[in-house]
């Protein structure tokens, strides 16, 4: 729980005005940074009930801290009626103390002082104070990608969990199935994700040619029981409603 801190509010803006407009669970890195790439900004993302108290929320965010790269607002309504916020902050290890003055002035607008957040996919939510910011947010780019590199990796094996073909990535994206008595095999992991969503990043007609339904039989004895076909150089294969896009140059 954060304690209740005398904060100048942005003018026009008073303590309370935002009460029960602002959801009381906020994300962190869940959507793509617009001022640079997400290892070096960490995005945040609250919730608000109408137009007005969001645009409120946006302003006094982006006045009231120098060290908000940028703060947004989503450009309509949300499926049920609310908007998004959205504020960029520099991913450096003074985050955690940033967000801690931060979050104190939203709290005396909202009159709310017990906070949550969920970090990038994660659906659980956490007690928000310095200190869990710290352990669960990376601080620094690199941190930052080996977070990614790991929960990457991790769906990537969810994904493949079909026969008996284990999978590395690396972190330029190198994928690397390996099998017992049959080697290795090595491409580039393209794009992993919802089956709709992941085939519209390889549009283009199937590759029907002798060479292409060889690699994509090999594939199939290889890998395990999964849709594979091949379009255009990249090879779109299909879990369930999951689907992961691999391109591969060198049989």
């Amino acid at each position: 729980m954060l304690k209740k801190p005398q904060h100048n509010l942005t003018e026009g803006l008073r303590a309370k005005d935002l009460k029960e407009y602002v959801s009381d669970i906020f994300t962190v890195d869940q959507y793509k940074s617009k001022m640079g790439d997400d290892q070096d900004v960490v995005v945040l993302g609250f919730r608000v009930k109408e137009k007005y108290p969001a645009t409120d929320l946006m302003e006094f965010m982006e006045k009231g801290y120098k060290f908000i790269l940028d703060a947004d607002m989503s450009a309509g309504e949300e499926m049920d009626g609310q908007y998004q916020v959205f504020v960029e902050i520099a991913r450096t290890p003074g985050l955690p103390g940033q967000l801690k003055h931060l979050m104190s002035g939203i709290s005396q607008l909202c009159d709310c002082y017990d906070w949550k957040f969920k970090y990038y996919k994660s659906a659980k939510t956490v007690d928000f104070s310095p200190e869990s910011v710290s352990q669960h947010v990376p601080m620094t780019p690199q941190d930052y990608q080996q977070a990614v590199l790991e929960d990457k990796t991790q769906d990537i094996q969810e994904f493949f969990n079909q026969g008996a073909t284990s999978v590395a990535l690396e972190s330029d994206s190198t994928i690397t199935f390996s099998k017992p008595y049959a080697g290795d095999v090595t491409a580039k992991l393209v794009a992993i994700g919802d089956y709709d969503a992941v085939k519209a990043t390889v549009p283009g007609h199937l590759a029907l040619d002798e060479s292409s339904h060889g690699q994509v039989t090999f594939l199939n004895k290889y890998l395990g029981n999964y849709d594979i076909n091949k379009i255009g150089n990249k090879f779109l294969i299909r879990n369930g409603d999951q689907a992961v896009v691999i391109e591969k140059d060198r049989w």
